[in-house]
């Protein structure tokens, strides 16, 4: 038997009070009055004390209440001691984490990982068994535990110290909270009469990222043990992109130069470098303390495309360098099918022409067509949007409907009835009739569907007046004979202006209503230049490969994906097999994707890999993480703690102590009734004088 709180064990020194109480001599229970008595004056009995015990039953009754009492109060419970969760004779489950992020790359960190890590390889015993795992933005096995099973014992060891000889650090990133999770379901998975432990070797620097420890499940009896190896000399400074900066050769470049914590370094400087070159003479001299982050604009870049941008003075070198890819416009060809000519300021050609513009990230064409004349057309990759103005032949519309349905945009404006035999045709719905409309002075656009792709840049009050727009002229069709055609836009005598029709992986877009001056002003208002960019970007949008890409993450590469294509970079020569849209670089550097649609793009280092000032202890202490005890009285500290929240729970789950009360209420009505039975008993003496 043990209590929780034995103090209350004091309590049951109380019974003494019981046993003074019974040797001292009450006062005499009945009263005789004699006559002759009754001129003296009255004086109260003298208590003496008894020289034995009476009324021992009631005695003990009053103990053994105090006694059930103090015991009650002390919570007692029957102990189990703490068993060890799994046989001591079994081996342990080992899993070795091994960092291999671009920040292992600092001078003397790597030849001290390797060394720490085979000396884990020695510390096992025969009959452990061992998981081997390189992390950086992700998780890669080296040696699992099915491996380790299958291998002769001779060969277990040799087979892993060779497979940590070929790791080489690699450029990605630190994913810490990945490598623990991915390392904690592995020991999940073994079984739970062997002793399971995580080893850590990493330089553990202030960018590794921690995502899903905070709360973490981990399994029970798990310990964790963290290496930390720190470089050969403190102190680290990191050349990282800036947002918002120009890519090509005459814009200005925006940096941001960080220098770490423990920097014994503040001067540094920006120049260019081209590949197999001498670095060009127009430096930029950078001053950053210790701790602390500049952003700035870069030096001029000189003629060619492949100069990257270096920053000298740094002690280590791995971050130091920053890839910059020339920005090449995307091209982009718009069909226009009209025959009218390109200088008539009346028709819709010649607005359409000066709607789009080369700017700096995208080149687009007008290309004009007869209806007759698109044979042959809508082939480029370029291509992204047709409008249709005038009606096509029966051999151009087969094409037209190809050409949207292979995830293109095709825009078919009605500027007269003439137009229905088209509209038919590409709907496939059957006939759609096409008459004028009857328009008193003039028309409004109203009911606009701003949550449709087409109109969500105007979703805002700035933007989504259109009532300053005024059309002389339009078209009526009925919406129901265009199944599964969704009204965008409508005029205020209710008729559609703007509909949307999904034709295959494209769109059909149908207005009702031209922008030439006979019909409306709507080329003259602001909202026509970006309704028909949206137009343009829902059509198969060929994009391109975005400035900050970073090693570890998956690049987007444009153009189509139904064919093979090839990578080239630093590392020669990667095939994307075809549907495939993404690509993974390995390491930093400027890539060109060969194919249809050539691209070139730079991959640099994640900017937290520079921050190499070391993790607080404190910030993994917080996640609670489950550390191994490195010395004897803190794991009897544990081991107190173990068997304390044990015997709490043994306590509430026996509860002694209600046992106990019951038998406190019991004795206190026996103690009751038993005190007023004693009570009204006559006397001894009393009883034998009356008999007398």
């Amino acid at each position: 038997m043990s209590f929780l709180a034995p103090l209350f064990l004091l309590g049951g020194m109380a019974i003494a009070a019981p046993l003074l109480f019974h040797l001292i001599r009450r006062n005499t229970k009945e009263k005789f009055t004699f006559s002759s008595l009754m001129f003296l004056r009255a004086d109260p009995p003298t208590v003496t004390r008894k020289s034995k015990l009476e009324d021992i039953l009631l005695l003990l009754v009053r103990c053994a209440l105090l006694i059930v009492l103090a015991l009650a109060f002390s919570r007692p419970f029957i102990r189990q001691s703490v068993l060890p969760p799994h046989d001591p004779t079994a081996g342990r489950h080992v899993v070795l984490l091994v960092d291999e992020s671009a920040s292992m790359r600092r001078t003397g960190v790597w030849e001290k990982t390797l060394a720490q890590a085979k000396a884990t390889l020695k510390a096992l015993k025969p009959n452990d068994t061992l998981a081997v795992l390189a992390f950086g933005d992700g998780t890669q096995p080296l040696v699992t535990f099915e491996q380790w099973r299958k291998l002769p014992e001779a060969d277990r060891l040799p087979v892993a110290r060779r497979a940590l000889t070929a790791l080489q650090p690699g450029w990605e990133g630190t994913h810490l909270g990945n490598a623990l999770s991915t390392a904690a379901d592995l020991l999940a998975e073994q079984p739970v009469n062997a002793p399971r432990q995580i080893v850590v070797i990493t330089d553990r620097q202030a960018g590794s990222r921690l995502d899903g420890l905070q709360g973490a499940d981990w399994p029970e009896h798990l310990q964790m043990t963290l290496h930390t190896i720190a470089p050969a000399a403190p102190g680290n400074a990191g050349l990282q992109l800036a947002p918002g900066r120009g890519a090509d050769k005459d814009a200005s470049t925006r940096v941001r130069v960080t220098n770490a914590a423990d920097a014994t370094r503040e001067q540094f400087t920006l120049v260019w470098q081209q590949a197999k070159q001498a670095p060009s003479t127009n430096a930029v001299p950078v001053y950053v303390p210790a701790g602390q982050t500049r952003t700035l604009t870069a030096p001029p870049r000189q003629a060619g495309d492949e100069w990257r941008l270096m920053l000298r003075g740094d002690t280590e070198s791995f971050d130091d360098t920053l890839y910059l890819a020339p920005e090449l416009p995307e091209p982009v060809r718009i069909h226009y099918v009209g025959s009218e000519a390109a200088d008539d300021t009346k028709q819709m050609r010649f607005f359409l022409e000066r709607v789009f513009s080369k700017t700096r990230t995208q080149h687009v064409t007008v290309l004009a067509h007869d209806p007759g004349a698109l044979t042959g057309q809508l082939a480029h990759p370029d291509d992204r949007l047709l409008i249709l103005t005038q009606p096509m032949p029966a051999a151009g519309l087969e094409r037209v409907r190809a050409f949207c349905q292979s995830g293109h945009s095709t825009l078919l404006v009605l500027p007269d009835t003439e137009m229905a035999g088209t509209l038919s045709a590409l709907a496939g719905g059957g006939p759609v009739p096409v008459a004028e409309a009857a328009v008193d002075r003039y028309a409004l656009l109203t009911q606009l569907d701003f949550e449709h792709p087409v109109l969500a840049p105007f979703n805002e009050p700035r933007f989504s007046d259109f009532t300053k727009i005024h059309f002389w002229k339009h078209r009526r069709i009925d919406p129901l004979r265009l199944p599964g055609a969704r009204v965008l836009a409508r005029f205020d005598d209710g008729d559609p202006a703007l509909l949307h029709l999904r034709l295959g992986a494209g769109h059909l877009f149908v207005l009702t209503a031209g922008w030439q001056k006979a019909d409306s002003e709507l080329a003259l208002s602001s909202k026509f230049v970006p309704l028909l960019y949206s137009m343009m970007e829902m059509g198969a949008p060929v994009g391109t490969v975005k400035a900050a890409n970073r090693v570890g993450q998956k690049v987007a590469l444009p153009g189509e994906i139904t064919t093979d294509r090839e990578v080239s970079g630093p590392g020669g020569i990667v095939p994307i097999a075809a549907g495939r849209g993404d690509f993974h670089a390995d390491e930093p550097g400027i890539f060109t994707l060969e194919g249809p649609r050539p691209a070139v793009f730079a991959v640099n280092l994640d900017p937290r890999e520079s921050r190499t000032e070391p993790l607080e202890m404190e910030r993994l202490t917080a996640l609670k993480l489950p550390f191994a005890l490195n010395s004897k009285e803190k794991a009897e500290i544990v081991q107190k703690r173990e068997q304390t929240a044990l015997d709490e729970q043994l306590e509430k789950s026996q509860k002694i102590w209600r046992w106990l009360i019951v038998a406190a209420i019991v004795l206190v009505i026996l103690e009751t009734w038993l005190g007023g039975w004693l009570w009204r008993k006559p006397a001894p003496e009393t009883a034998t004088e009356q008999a007398t």
